[in-house]
């Protein structure tokens, strides 16, 4: 089970009812954890000697009447969206300067089922103040004010000291270093490995399955090779009850192993994790709103898509 699936568990003790009838039109919990992993993974920067730091402090802007509804979920909802990111960044084997920390902004400018989410390296942790660098600024070179300056082009620069990185794994006894090379004679080979130290294809390659997941519902379409067409007329794909979707809303195209978005002009728009989008290439767990359904996209081992 993936991070965001681990979430979406989570989410259901929170709220203790399907998310359709709760969220319907507003922002979707699981909108802003894929956004939150999401920002981790492109605000991370390399501080030397191969070790990528990101982000701890995350804000989420949110309009009026979202906040207002998610306020009730705060706490909660907060600490649990902080460890699915902590859990994203552990597994990338990535560093953080102390806890991750999410919180809930309420921004008058932001319409209903849009968000923003901001981040900041924080070197303490314990603030709670708003004056904190962003990411990009402090890959520029941001200081606070009163340290001392590091040499221009030093790695790190204006960062506390990193963690030390913990090892990666070892090869297995008997066999050599960086590419491992082959087992000493007498050696069995290392299963996986080719005499010579390369791979060993296997035998037969698991095919990956596309597919979108109506969230209330659950029902699940998987998608073809080619057009999939959603919306709630006779002609689409995949149809959709839902007065806020167009007739042809969006297409999701899937060729060559990727599944991309394309809005086909739609009145209400498409919005992905949170972001109104006319096209995007989508990744397992991206949340897709058209008008008040939500859809959840998912990839990964089954029978493949049909022709």
């Amino acid at each position: 089970m993936g991070v965001l699936q681990r979430f979406e568990r989570r989410l259901e003790g929170i709220v203790g009812v399907a998310f359709a009838r709760v969220f319907k039109g507003k922002v979707h919990p699981a909108e802003i954890a894929k956004a939150l992993e999401r920002e981790a993974t492109e605000q991370k920067m390399v501080v030397g000697e191969g070790r990528v730091m990101v982000p701890n402090r995350y804000v989420v802007r949110l309009g009026l009447t979202d906040f207002d509804y998610l306020a009730e979920w705060e706490a909660e909802l907060s600490a649990t969206m902080a460890e699915m990111v902590q859990e994203h960044v552990e597994a990338e084997g990535w560093s953080t300067f102390g806890r991750i920390q999410v919180s809930l902004a309420r921004d008058e400018e932001l319409r209903t089922g849009v968000f923003h989410v901001d981040s900041r390296v924080d070197a303490d942790p314990g603030s709670r103040s708003a004056g904190l660098p962003p990411a990009a600024a402090v890959r520029d070179g941001w200081q606070p004010a009163g340290a001392a300056a590091t040499p221009s082009g030093a790695p790190g620069q204006g960062l506390p000291p990193v963690p030390p990185m913990s090892p990666g794994p070892r090869p297995p006894p008997g066999v050599g270093a960086p590419g491992w090379g082959p087992p000493p004679e007498g050696l069995p080979p290392v299963p996986g490995r080719g005499p010579a130290g390369g791979s060993t294809p296997p035998r037969s390659a698991a095919r990956i399955s596309h597919a979108l997941v109506v969230d209330g519902p659950n029902t699940r379409h998987e998608l073809r090779m080619g057009s999939n067409i959603i919306g709630r007329g006779s002609e689409a794909s995949i149809r959709v009850p839902d007065t806020g979707v167009s007739r042809r809303h969006v297409d999701v195209q899937l060729a060559d192993g990727r599944a991309t978005v394309v809005d086909l002009g739609s009145t209400n728009g498409t919005i992905v994790n949170g972001r109104r989008v006319p096209q995007i290439q989508l990744s397992d767990g991206d949340v897709i709103r058209i008008g008040h359904s939500v859809l959840v996209y998912r990839m990964g081992r089954g029978p493949g898509p049909g022709p």
